[in-house]
C-alpha cells in the first residue's frame, strides 16, 4: 500500500512537472544601443546604433555625432544571435560584424585591411 501511495505522489509530481510551462526571452537586437568602435584613425568612435524589425527584415543605422551611416544588407540571424552588413565610408567598403548577448553587442569593423573593436550597449 505504502509503494503504490508513493507510486501515485511521483507520478502527480512527474506529470505537474511536465505540465508546467517555462518561457525564456530570447533578446533581440531591435532598439537603440550606445555603441563604440575603437581604435579607428579618427580615435573611438561613438554614437547610438538603432536597430528596427519589420516583419523578419532587419534594417540598421549608426549616428554619431558628426554623420548618420545606414548599414546596408544588414542581417541578424536569431539562431546564432550573430549580425553582419557593410557599408561605404567616404568611398571605402566597411564589413561589420557582430554577435548579440542579451543587452550587449560585441564584434568589429573591419576596413582596408584593419580591423576595429565594436562595442554596444542597449539604451533603457
Amino acid at each position: 500500500m505504502k509503494k503504490l501511495l508513493f507510486l501515485a505522489l511521483g507520478s502527480l509530481i512527474l506529470l505537474s512537472c511536465a505540465s508546467t510551462k517555462t518561457t525564456t526571452s530570447v533578446p533581440a537586437p531591435a532598439g537603440n544601443w550606445d555603441c563604440t568602435i575603437s581604435s579607428t584613425p579618427y580615435g573611438d568612435v561613438t554614437g547610438v546604433l538603432t536597430v528596427s524589425q519589420i516583419d523578419k527584415t532587419y534594417t540598421a543605422k549608426m549616428v554619431t555625432s558628426d554623420r548618420e551611416i545606414v548599414i546596408d544588407k544588414f542581417i541578424y540571424n536569431e539562431e546564432s544571435m550573430k549580425m553582419s552588413g557593410e557599408f561605404d565610408f567616404e568611398g571605402t567598403p566597411v564589413y561589420f560584424d557582430a554577435t548579440l548577448n542579451m543587452d550587449q553587442i560585441d564584434g568589429g569593423m573591419s576596413a582596408g585591411g584593419a580591423n576595429y573593436p565594436f562595442k554596444a550597449t542597449r539604451k533603457n
